[in-house]
């Protein structure tokens, strides 16, 4: 064997193991980017009206969807039951979200009041709450309105947000005597 033919053939060697030393490094670099980043987003949602929740899967940074699930709640099978049978739901964005990684571990917990769509997150209601509500108020219909008044946040300053906080306040001080006060909303 010549010169040339050893060196090429030990060049090819060295070439072979340095590509699959490369394909090791990848594959663990791979492995750790899906154990250790967030790679889905998980957001929490409540409906407006009957207090269901909702939970959604998306994949971060592209926003696109892949999964999403309701879980009924005490207070939303009585609004069902109670209220009304059907209706549409009416979602508000909660304050938290969770990044988890490919394999559902949870790596991120983001809470910032930026990403709750309405004020009616904010309530402390757990989930009895609007259903205490409802059956504490002169007229659920009217406590209906009040929740939905509360789903969407107002632009900051304007009539409607000032609104909003007076609702929000008045709710909140009638929750916090335990609801033995008179309901504090005229009925319309």
């Amino acid at each position: 064997m010549t010169e040339h033919e050893k060196s090429e053939k030990t060049s090819s060697t060295s070439d072979q193991k340095y590509h699959k030393r490369r394909r090791k490094v990848l594959l663990v670099i791979a492995i750790l980017f899906l154990l250790l980043f967030p790679v889905i987003s998980e957001t929490y949602f409540r409906c407006a009206i009957c207090s269901m929740l909702h939970t959604r899967w998306r994949i971060m940074g592209l926003g696109l969807p892949l999964h999403s699930w309701k879980q009924p709640v005490e207070s939303s099978d009585w609004y069902q039951t109670n209220i009304e049978a059907k209706h549409q739901h009416v979602w508000v964005q909660t304050g938290y979200l969770e990044g988890k990684t490919f394999y559902g571990l949870k790596t991120l917990m983001l809470q910032e009041s930026s990403l709750s769509t309405g004020p009616f997150v904010y309530l402390s209601l757990g989930n009895t709450g609007q259903m205490r509500i409802y059956q504490k108020s002169s007229d659920p219909k009217e406590a209906r309105k009040i929740f939905l008044r509360l789903a969407h946040n107002e632009p900051y300053g304007s009539d409607a947000y000032k609104e909003q906080l007076e609702i929000w306040r008045r709710l909140n001080e009638w929750m916090e005597s335990r609801m033995e006060d008179p309901w504090p909303f005229e009925t319309q």
